[in-house]
């Protein structure tokens, strides 16, 4: 997503960043410097230690779901955004970003709670006054395959009374995924924070920064879980499509798993909404030859500005 959307016919700086504006707000530079991609300079920080330029993007990320997001999804006048959420009634929600701009928007409609929208069970706390709902489902899920800044996981919990000298630090049988939307509470006004009884959840803790090599943190529990989720969603429905997404060869171990669950369905088709598509499916259709690639040659206003059509497959790869 870039710097600016437009709301009605005026366009408003959301603040969502990209690359160009990542190097600058995350490291101060101007500029890569020689051999280095930013992705390098992530994981050189992580190396470090510093989780500093992390804590600036998803600060930065949040700032925009806060300013922007919960503006445009409660408007009455139409965005782009809007219309695609009202088009895609029916649709199931797979994202590499942190920002929670599809839970504000499906939140605000009535289709998406954080209980089950993430496509797995997480805990929350609801506001002072807020009932629960009775057998009330996520009609649309939002999964979050590199994690999300809302989400924590808790893996050990204190038992007995720290005040007493008697509690313990006991490891559960099974992770507990709780939701803290933390400075964005507000786009979700039915909740509140749920907070760690073991101190502050660090950013590093719940989202895979966007390093070259992902492997190891696509072995946490929630992302595990999440790809699990992803991947069943895929196989019933047999059709995904990519909004601006480049399937970067270094990302393989991030995207491998959807497309290998891809081409095992009736459909096995792949719409790459973006300006790059038909260079980016002709490369995938030579690694992955079952699958029915379909370009659309857009950028995301432009493809909504289209109404979001789609054109028919021509088989030409």
């Amino acid at each position: 997503m870039g710097n600016s959307i437009y709301h009605g016919q005026y366009e408003i700086d959301c603040g969502y960043p990209l690359i160009a504006d990542v190097l600058k707000l995350c490291f101060g530079l101007d500029a890569l410097p020689t051999g280095k991609s930013v992705e390098d300079l992530f994981a050189d920080a992580e190396e470090a230690g510093d989780y500093k330029p992390m804590e600036v993007l998803v600060d930065r990320l949040m700032e925009a779901d806060y300013r922007i997001a919960q503006k445009l999804a409660t408007s009455a006048s139409s965005n782009s955004y809007r219309e695609f959420f009202n088009k895609f009634t029916d649709a199931q929600f797979l994202t590499f970003n942190y920002d929670s701009l599809p839970e504000i928007f499906l939140c605000q409609d009535g289709r998406w709670r954080p209980e089950d929208g993430y496509g797995v069970p997480v805990s929350t706390e609801l506001a002072v006054g807020v009932r629960p709902a009775p057998d009330v489902r996520s009609s649309s899920c939002v999964i979050h395959l590199h994690g999300s800044a809302c989400v924590f996981t808790i893996e050990s919990e204190i038992l007995g009374d720290p005040a007493a000298r008697v509690a313990e630090l006991v490891r559960r049988s099974e992770p507990l995924y709780a939701f803290d939307p933390d400075s964005i509470s507000h786009c979700f006004p039915h909740y509140r924070r749920v907070m760690s009884r073991t101190g502050r959840v660090s950013i590093e803790e719940r989202v895979i920064a966007p390093v070259p090599d992902k492997s190891e943190g696509l072995k946490e529990p929630f992302i595990g879980q999440s790809y699990a989720s992803a991947v069943q969603l895929i196989r019933q429905v047999g059709t995904l499509t990519v909004i601006g997404y480049s399937f970067n060869p270094c990302d393989r171990a991030s995207f491998a798993r959807l497309l290998d669950a891809l081409k095992q369905t009736a459909e096995r088709k792949l719409v790459i909404v973006s300006p790059q598509s038909r260079e980016v499916g002709k490369r995938l259709s030579m690694e992955y030859p079952e699958l029915r690639v379909q370009p659309v040659e857009k950028t995301f206003g432009q493809w909504a500005a289209d109404s979001f059509r789609a054109v028919e497959l021509d088989g030409q790869f």
